[in-house]
């Protein structure tokens, strides 16, 4: 009963802590929803744990700068110490582990005497009954040690403390130990202690500090965990986090940066992200990630929150190495390991160090953040600063280069201060270009200005003290003050002058190119950067006309000259723009000179009033400095007013002497270039030329040769250029050559076409033609040539010839620059029929007129303007019909072509232009197509004859039958069979007419496998087709009509051995193996006999 007892008191306790345990974020009393969760570290907590543990002086120390994590555990202890049977648990968990295991085998054998029977089955039930009870004792016994494990672990923690990590983790090991629990199990107490010291962290302090990182790193070794337990640790504690403080804390107040809680999760996060530092790049995306997602957030935005967490530590770390400057205390390798363990990036970094260095930058210089009553002209850097800010430079890694431009940043507006009031005083007049730059290079040295820097602000000051001026000015301009303008920019002009006399005191040549450097329009910083184009050139114009208003005598003088090109450097006017303003100031003076010239040389023309006329020209352009090309450009529309009024005066529109003169005098006035005045002359002479033309050619159409001379001597007169002339020569051919052309077309059109067909191509009733005979084309080899078109055609190309239209180009080709399609007077189809009717009458006429057509041929295509490979096209065409004609009559009335055939067509061959390799295919072409349609005919009924005949032929021709007649294999087959057949059943062919099969095969080109092949095939089917006659003959009794069969069959058994794959059925075989050897064989060997009999027996299938 003592054990029952027991068994009851353990069964029945209940305590709230065996299925979990309190969470260790409890929300205060009277907390309002959106209100902190942050709490305060309680101050008795420390004050218990003194109490309640016997730590050493150490870990009191420790436990008094902790984060939070161990209130937390202290927390989470005290709640479990609150209930009296977790507490006994935890003091003898040795104890109770014990009791579990005793439960079952103490509750069974309480069940023999709790169920009395004279039965043993009935004590067995209770005692099952029992032990049952028992097992779920059990069950109950080992949550409550597993639960009060936690309690345990955090307790070794406070104990231990987390200076010695190694000490702690054997502290929790024997927790383990004692507890007797899983490895499995007690790593999830282990993930759990971790999350809950973590969110104490968080909850007790939402500040980070750098000696957490090292905290969280010593609870890790103390816990035995890996990495992927930490992640699982902290995305748990991130869960739990989120969901409690979202109870209280509405998410928009999350999105504050100065909300305790969302510095507390920024917290989290860092903590987190510097936890998780050492995992490989995908374990680490995928830890941070999730905890991201736990607190509603993209991975880029949690790793943004920790960046902003960590730099705020690395600012601390910056600004005391610049603190300790000079005192060895600090070092690049130093900072290199803060950043590694604050997670700092090196870009990060690097923009920290940047701004870290400006900061010192401006506290040597003295402008602090508020520096509004401070003298700027007297700061300058102590004297130590440059070796103080190089040391500061090698700590931070920073190049040089970065380092001058952070100086620069900070020095230039005190230089420029300096340097700018220095040159208003030279540009004043109250100090020398030697005082300006002599106070601007002391300033230089103060501020630590470089001389790159220098050079760069004093380009930059260059600008500003012009840009004022050219401001000022173009406010004048504004407002059309043309006065004010020209004074303000001859005040911009002396400023020049002085800024120029202080940058030769630098020596620097950058600077020797002022305008290119300083005055550049399209660098918007530059002196005249800020103008328009177009006020630019309102600014140049208007002191250009002021400057010749205030000139002596209205011209330009040397100054005043020199004054406009300084301000078109000024204001950055380039060359061109400049010229065309001052065609539009000056342009008039010289056109009213040139037009005066102009008109008195052509009026009375001589040599003395020519030359005052230059005289006066050469005055304007040296007064107004006006270029040549401008002179040339009026010059010319002078010219061309010139040459319109002597065609006007010229008798029959031909210039005297005298007026040819006039003209080349006002030519060099103009100083134009011969080239320069072909254009006017065609204009207004031109038509006189191609008029002449027209009339040289008289009726015939044909320029003789006495009237090129004069034609070219006109040529002279009119000035035309000679590529003109031959042009305007071109033009009066076309005039002539259409007519011919379109006469020549139409006559073709008449000769060739029937009355309906000439009115279907002209689109027009032509009503009866007299001329038309109806009749088709006819002549020599069926192709028609009339004798009147070829006439016509001959008139056409002498007319060509005699005027030498067609020249040789530089690659030998001849050109045809006028052709009957180039005109339009022919189309297309046309002229290929003029083309194609003219070759046939070359070849077809003889005599003389036919070597003349021939020799014409080339050049009527060329005429016509036919492509050289449509000529050839259509040659070629002539020719086949030629060749197809005379092969085909050939072969039809003499079976082949004989000497006087082969030279006829050498002779065709020659007059059409042929080659020798395309006379060689047509001729086979044309063989060819005959031979195919002579095979078609002969195998609608094939026979023996025919087909030996046929290709005897072919051979005789050297035409192969498959590869040049075109005859397919079935069809070679056909005819093999059909050569072969009769005379294997007549018995022409025997096994021993080898040669004749053999001359067969290679006459028709058949390989010799596949001739054998069709013979072995041929011969099993008329054995098969005798035996089924000899099969039908004897059934009917008729054995005598079967002999001849019976011999015909042996012969075919003769070929192949007697294999003949017969049928044939015993009986029947036996009869005819009889009638065989019945035969009267008296002429014959009887050896042969024998043999041919064994053959029949085997072809019938006996055995010999």
């Amino acid at each position: 009963m003592k054990f029952t007892a027991a068994a009851l008191a353990i069964l029945c306790a209940n305590d709230a802590s065996v299925n979990g345990f309190s969470p260790s974020f409890v929300p205060r009393k009277g907390q309002m929803l959106g209100a902190s969760t942050f709490v305060q570290k309680p101050t008795t907590s420390l004050t218990k744990m003194s109490v309640a543990t016997p730590a050493s002086a150490a870990s009191m120390s420790m436990l008094v700068e902790s984060s939070g994590g161990m209130e937390e555990l202290y927390e989470l202890t005290e709640t479990a110490d609150a209930k009296p049977l977790s507490k006994r648990v935890r003091k003898s968990p040795a104890f109770f582990k014990i009791a579990g295991i005793a439960t079952i085998p103490i509750s069974a054998a309480l069940g023999f005497g709790i169920v009395p029977s004279r039965r043993i089955v009935a004590h067995g039930v209770g005692a099952v009954i029992t032990g049952i009870a028992g097992a779920v004792g059990k069950s109950r016994l080992d949550a409550l040690t597993e639960s009060n494990a936690k309690p345990a672990i955090a307790q070794a923690l406070i104990d231990a403390g987390l200076e010695d990590p190694e000490t702690a983790k054997s502290a929790v090991e024997k927790v383990r130990s004692d507890f007797g629990i899983l490895d499995e199990d007690f790593a999830d107490l282990c993930v759990s202690i971790y999350s809950t010291y973590l969110m104490g962290m968080v909850k007790y302090s939402p500040t980070a500090k750098t000696s957490e990182i090292k905290e969280l790193q010593s609870l890790k070794t103390a816990l035995s965990l890996d990495n992927l337990q930490v992640g699982e640790a902290h995305h748990q504690a991130a869960v739990d986090w989120y969901r409690q403080t979202c109870l209280f804390t509405p998410e928009e107040e999350l999105d504050d940066p100065d909300h305790p809680d969302r510095q507390a999760m920024d917290k989290f996060l860092f903590l987190s992200e510097r936890a998780l530092a050492n995992e490989t790049p995908q374990a680490f995306t995928f830890e941070m990630t999730r905890i991201s997602k736990a607190f509603n957030l993209e991975y880029s935005e949690g790793t943004e929150r920790v960046t902003e967490t960590a730099e705020p530590f690395y600012q601390r770390a910056l600004k005391s190495t610049r603190a300790k400057l000079g005192t060895n205390q600090v070092s690049s390798s130093m900072l290199e390991r803060a950043r590694t363990t604050l997670g700092v990036s090196d870009a990060a970094a690097a923009d920290m160090h940047v701004a870290s260095f400006n900061e010192h930058v401006r506290e040597l210089l003295g402008l602090g953040e508020s520096a509004e009553d401070i003298d700027l002209d007297k700061l300058k850097f102590p004297e130590n600063a440059l070796e103080e800010l190089g040391q500061l430079r090698e700590i931070l890694g920073m190049t040089e280069i970065d380092a001058n431009y952070e100086i620069s940043l900070e020095a230039t507006p005190l230089f420029q201060s300096t340097a700018l009031a220095a040159m208003e005083g030279v540009v004043e007049g109250k100090k020398s270009p030697d005082e300006a730059w002599e106070v601007m290079e002391e300033r230089r040295g103060e501020l630590l200005l470089n001389e790159d820097s220098s050079k760069n602000l004093m380009k930059s000051m260059v600008m500003q003290a012009l840009g004022g001026p050219l401001e000022r000015t173009n406010k004048f301009a504004k407002v059309n003050n043309e006065a004010a303008t020209y004074d303000n920019l001859l005040e911009a002009l002396e400023a020049k002058e002085a800024l120029i006399s202080i940058l030769t005191k630098s020596g620097w040549d950058e600077f020797e190119a002022f305008d290119e450097t300083f005055c550049n329009p399209w660098d918007k910083q530059s002196a005249n950067g800020f103008l328009l184009s177009d006020e630019r050139i309102k600014l140049y114009r208007i002191f250009l006309t002021r400057s010749i208003r205030k000139s002596p005598d209205g011209v330009l003088s040397d100054e005043t000259y020199d004054e406009i090109k300084q301000v078109q450097g000024l204001l950055g006017i380039t060359d061109m723009q400049a010229e065309i303003e001052a065609r539009g100031a000056f342009g008039p003076n010289l056109q009213k000179v040139l037009d005066t010239a102009m008109t008195e040389i052509v009026s009375d023309y001589t040599e003395e009033l020519a030359s005052n006329m230059q005289k006066k020209v050469d005055d304007v352009m040296t007064n107004y400095r006006l270029t040549e090309d401008f002179l040339k450009e009026l010059g010319a529309t002078f010219y061309a007013k010139a040459v319109a009024l002597v065609s006007e005066s010229a008798p029959g529109g031909i210039p005297t002497p005298e007026l040819s003169a006039a003209l080349e005098a006002i030519r060099k006035l103009g100083k134009i270039e011969k080239e320069d005045t072909y254009p006017p002359h065609m204009e207004y002479f031109g038509s006189v030329y191609k008029k002449s033309v027209l009339e040289a050619m008289g009726t015939t159409g044909v320029i003789r040769p006495e009237f090129r001379g004069p034609l070219d001597d006109l040529q002279s007169r009119l000035g035309v250029s000679e590529a003109d002339c031959k042009n305007l020569f071109l033009e009066a051919i076309e005039e002539k050559m259409v007519p011919m052309v379109e006469w020549v077309g139409s006559e073709m059109e008449r000769t060739m076409l029937s009355q309906k067909q000439l009115s279907q191509r002209r689109k027009k009733d032509m009503g009866e033609d007299v001329f038309q005979t109806g009749k088709g084309a006819d002549g020599v080899l069926g192709l028609g040539a009339e004798v009147n078109v070829m006439s016509d055609i001959m008139e056409l190309v002498d007319f060509y010839q005699e005027n030498e239209v067609a020249y040789e180009d530089d690659e030998g080709e001849m050109v045809y620059p006028v052709t009957a399609l180039g005109t339009n007077a022919l189309d297309q189809e046309l002229a290929e029929l003029l083309y194609r009717q003219f070759v046939v009458g070359g070849f077809t006429t003889q005599g003389e007129k036919g070597e003349r057509y021939e020799a014409a041929r080339e050049t009527f295509g060329g005429i016509l303007g036919l492509e050289t490979f449509k000529k050839d096209e259509i040659k070629n065409n002539i020719a086949s019909t030629v060749y197809d004609n005379l092969v085909s009559n050939s072969l039809k009335t003499k079976g082949s072509m004989d000497q006087q055939d082969m030279m006829f067509l050498a002779n065709i061959q020659t007059k059409l232009g042929l080659s020798s390799e395309d006379g060689e295919k047509m001729l086979m072409q044309a063989q060819k197509k005959v031979l195919s349609e002579e095979v078609n005919e002969l195998m609608d009924a094939p026979t023996p004859e025919g087909i030996k005949a046929f290709r005897e032929r072919c051979n005789t021709m050297g035409v192969d039958l498959a590869e040049d007649v075109g005859i397919s294999s079935q069809r070679l087959a056909r005819m093999f069979e059909s050569e072969i057949t009769p005379a294997l059943k007549s018995g022409t062919i025997t096994v021993d007419s080898g040669d004749i099969l053999g001359e067969i095969q290679e006459s028709m080109g058949i390989e010799a496998e596949e001739c054998e092949r069709m013979f072995e095939s041929l011969v099993l089917t008329l054995a098969k087709n005798a035996m089924d006659l000899i099969n039908s003959e004897l059934l009917r009794g008729r054995d005598e009509n079967a002999v001849d069969l019976i011999k015909e069959l042996v012969r075919y058994a003769q070929f192949l051995d007697g294999e003949l794959g017969l049928s044939v059925e015993e009986s029947m075989a036996n009869q005819v193996a009889n009638i065989y050897e019945a035969l009267d064989f008296a002429d014959e060997d009887p050896e042969d006999v024998s043999a041919n009999l064994d053959l029949l027996r085997t072809a019938l299938g006996l055995s010999s």
